[in-house]
């Protein structure tokens, strides 16, 4: 006596995966539920190609039943907040001016040569500071 298909058998015949063709010949109990199976296969089969009508009364249906209008598609509205986020940046901009430098040339050159004869450097006068007035 030979072992029934199991249901997973039959869904991996179903979709291509296995032949068990001589096992349904034979036993008439695999062969009806094989025959059950691909009838709510058929059933159950969407088409190829869905009509764009189809799908928008499909739409309405789901937003009546969640008891809200569709809203109308506004896919202008992020370029105009763009477009107003530019107006006001370019309304608001003010160039700043360059710095002018209180400091004249031969002054900072002089500043520049005592940094390099010095064997310290600048940011080292705190901390001598702190050690001068302890004493």
């Amino acid at each position: 006596m030979n072992r029934h298909l199991s249901d997973d058998e039959l869904l991996d015949r179903l979709c291509g995966l296995s032949e068990n063709g001589e096992h349904l010949e034979t036993c008439g109990d695999c062969a009806r539920r094989w025959s059950e199976l691909r009838e709510r296969r058929a059933r159950l089969a969407v088409p190829d190609e869905v009509s764009i009508d189809f799908l928008a009364a499909q739409r309405r249906k789901i937003y009546a039943r969640l008891g809200e209008q569709p809203r109308p598609q506004m896919k202008w509205v992020p370029a105009l907040g763009a477009a107003c986020l530019l107006a006001v940046g370019v309304f608001l901009y003010r160039p700043v001016p360059p710095p002018r430098p209180d400091v004249g040339d031969a002054q900072l050159f002089s500043e520049v040569y005592s940094m390099e004869q010095t064997t310290e450097p600048r940011a080292a006068a705190p901390i001598h500071a702190l050690f001068e007035d302890n004493q």
